[in-house]
């Protein structure tokens, strides 16, 4: 199936499992650790896929597996996770998200796997492995979009308050350079050790260069304890933009639903249509009715648009690093949900699937630019979109 006529390592694992069997997607994640939380949104997203798969019918007609790996966001752990992920013959992986990348893009390369990145690391904004593809947001993307709003909400002073996680520190640069670009000063960056029970020293800093705005990016822990600290000291009122991390609810119920509803805008991809979004909530609530109220954890929809878009090139021509533009990019007939598009392929139609997290359109590179939106917590911790950056606004603006 997947890559079968290209696999030529003696694992065999670039083939998908046999007609009889199910198909095995790998889901590499960090699922113990500090950023736990990044594995468990990548876990929700892959299941809500699959389950949509299946009861579709499943890729090629077999239902799909998913297999896990801990790589705790580590590349010696990611390595261990990839090879025995190997053993389970796995078709196609999504993730991991921080720096393991480095360490399991050579491994799945050399098994002809191909592989749904998750993560924003800007060093892969022109990379040209065939094998990679990344449907999440590169962090200067992110970065850009994350300017572009405070711009435009009339922002002209800013302060970026981010943790010292590597994948937090790619988005200084866009950010900074396209808020200059845009008229805007960055009057202090400062930089937090994650998880530390006080960071007074930093919010007075913060407080006291009168920032119109607060750009970042931390960890729920984290974010608990800096707005806390923030009301203490009488910065409860100034206003945070933050990245698609902070969307997610375990970060929105770390800093209180009110909180966020007052002063917190988080800004992601989205779809502009709005009709695959609709239909990933709704089946994310038949799974997960528990976390009705509170919905995915951040960057779910990417994981989901990933499990859903490998199985389609499955379906298209049984070969997704070659053919996975095919089913993703225009021109093509727009559909938004697995049996939608299945149905179209069967039918001989060229598909241009649009996904939960965006149009999935990806470049040379393997990469998506898509819309991103501005979202906002109500008083219940229920993400509203409230303001949408087009493709065409966001490459204006880049410097």
């Amino acid at each position: 199936m997947l890559l079968a006529a290209c696999a030529s390592s003696s694992s065999g694992s670039g083939t998908s499992s046999t007609a009889s069997g199910p198909i095995t997607y790998g889901v590499l994640s960090c699922f113990t650790g500090r950023l736990a939380s990044l594995g468990q949104a990548m876990l929700q997203g892959s299941k809500v896929a699959q389950s949509e798969i299946n009861a579709a019918g499943g890729v090629l007609g077999q239902k799909v597996q998913l297999a896990t790996g801990d790589t705790s966001c580590d590349v010696a752990d990611g390595i261990t996770a990839v090879n025995q992920m190997l053993t389970k013959n796995v078709s196609g992986v999504i993730g991991p998200e921080t720096q393991e990348i480095n360490g399991v893009e050579p491994i799945l390369d050399a098994n002809h796997i191909v592989d749904e990145f998750q993560g924003g690391d800007t060093a892969r904004d022109h990379q040209t492995d065939p094998y990679f593809f990344r449907d999440s947001p590169s962090d200067s993307q992110l970065g850009v979009a994350m300017a572009l709003y405070a711009h435009a909400k009339g922002y002209q002073r800013a302060v970026m308050l981010f943790y010292s996680d590597p994948a937090a520190q790619t988005f200084l640069k866009p950010v900074s350079e396209t808020f200059t670009h845009l008229g805007g000063t960055i009057l202090k960056t400062i930089i937090v050790t994650p998880d530390q029970t006080s960071y007074l020293s930093q919010v007075r800093q913060a407080i006291a260069a009168h920032p119109q705005v607060i750009f970042t990016q931390e960890d729920p822990p984290t974010a608990s304890v800096l707005f806390r600290e923030f009301r203490q000291l009488g910065g409860q009122s100034i206003p945070w933009v933050g990245t698609d991390v902070t969307s997610g609810s375990d970060y929105l119920k770390a800093i209180g639903y009110a909180t966020a509803h007052s002063v917190l805008t988080s800004v992601f991809g989205t779809s502009v249509t709005g009709t695959a979004n609709s239909a990933f909530l709704s089946l994310f609530n038949q799974l997960y009715p528990s976390q009705k109220s509170v919905g995915p954890l951040a960057n779910a929809n990417y994981a989901y648009d990933a499990v859903i878009s490998l199985a389609l090139a499955e379906d298209y021509a049984k070969t997704v690093a070659h053919d996975m533009t095919k089913v993703t990019n225009s021109p093509g007939t727009p559909c938004y949900t697995y049996s939608t598009c299945l149905k179209l392929i069967k039918e001989g139609k060229k598909i241009n699937y649009n996904g939960a997290s965006g149009d999935l359109n990806y470049n040379k590179y393997n990469n998506t630019f898509g819309p991103y939106g501005a979202f906002q917590s109500s008083l219940t911790g229920v993400e509203q979109q409230v303001y949408v950056m087009t493709a065409p606004q966001l490459a204006a603006v880049t410097p």
